[in-house]
């Protein structure tokens, strides 16, 4: 019997496909830089617990699934309330709190998906990795120089930061797996997927920091004060109605026991042993740069100075000399 099982494609195949998806554009190499002049960090980077010179690490989906359980918890607040009125006044319409389980199924599913592992992204300068778990605990590593960036665009009128990696030959991790590519998340703070400027600068974030370390990616907006990195702002509607104060608890005392797992921490430690990875930074090119066009909406690559090239050649010439977001905000 012939097996009509579609076989899975290849790294680069799953590239190709992404590069063709109407929702999707592909960024700069790893090894091209961000031109320095627009640049500006606006990030609290001061919880030595989250940045360090050995790793960064990314909340960002945590924060994201529990801005998702208040506003599904205020949906539930609400159904709860009214079918529980409409049986107090008639107790022949019991029958309603079966829709009505039907219905709040997916707050119990984010309520309880607070309890498991996942949604943090650590990037380890001193090992050079990228390291992340799913809600198994299956861990995940894959160097950092392999990484494929990508502009994915989002309703309503977001650009997420995804980062593209061959997965390891022996990954559990499937989760992450797409066309033959491993995702993940490069986004830190809500605000990065504002914009596709807002999506270009936090790849320059963790770009810089994999290069250079921590003092690359210091505070330089000329801003009144630094917010640290986080999810979206409550909305008071969604948070009280829906019992925010409740699910922060919850959430809070099951993130109080969540540890990495030993084989991440290690790597992570001061002094550990890295004599089995290359460590060596991805260097990036000292004179060539790209910049965001704010008028045509796409990237463009540029010398030291910021002025555009029109044509490259020579040593220092990247991949592809012009680079256009056709599907960019």
């Amino acid at each position: 019997m012939v097996s009509t099982r579609k076989a899975t494609p290849s790294f680069q195949e799953g590239i190709e496909i992404w590069k063709n998806r109407s929702d999707t554009a592909p960024m700069e190499p790893v090894d091209l830089a961000m031109w320095p002049g627009d640049a500006e960090f606006k990030d609290d980077i001061s919880e030595g617990t989250l940045f360090n010179e050995r790793f960064i690490e990314s909340r960002l989906g945590r924060d994201e699934l529990l801005d998702d359980t208040y506003m599904l918890s205020m949906l539930h607040t609400f159904c709860f309330v009214t079918v529980t009125a409409y049986v107090i006044t008639n107790a022949a319409l019991w029958y309603l709190f079966i829709p009505y389980l039907l219905f709040s199924s997916p707050f119990f599913l984010s309520f309880g998906a607070l309890t498991r592992t996942g949604g943090r992204v650590r990037f380890n300068r001193q090992a050079q990795l990228v390291q992340t778990m799913d809600g198994k605990g299956n861990v995940v590593a894959v160097p950092w120089r392999d990484v494929q960036p990508f502009f994915r665009l989002k309703v309503p009128a977001r650009v997420e930061l995804r980062l593209g990696f061959p997965p390891p030959p022996d990954n559990k991790a499937k989760v992450y797996e797409q066309d033959g590519v491993l995702w993940l998340g490069g986004g830190f703070d809500a605000v990065d997927e504002v914009h596709t400027l807002c999506t270009a600068l936090r790849f320059e974030f963790i770009r810089r920091y994999m290069e250079e370390g921590l003092h690359a990616i210091q505070p330089t907006a000329d801003l009144p004060a630094y917010k640290k990195p986080s999810g979206l702002p409550r909305d008071p509607f969604f948070y009280w109605v829906g019992l925010g104060p409740l699910i922060d608890r919850w959430a809070a005392h099951h993130a109080a026991k969540f540890r990495w797992p030993d084989e991440v921490e290690r790597l992570c430690a001061e002094g550990a042993d890295l004599s089995a990875y290359d460590t060596t930074p991805v260097a990036s090119n000292r004179n060539i740069f790209y910049r965001y066009d704010r008028r045509g909406g796409g990237l463009y690559l540029c010398d030291r100075d910021g002025v555009r090239l029109s044509s490259l050649s020579g040593a220092d010439t990247p991949d592809s000399d012009q680079r256009t977001l056709t599907n960019s905000q």
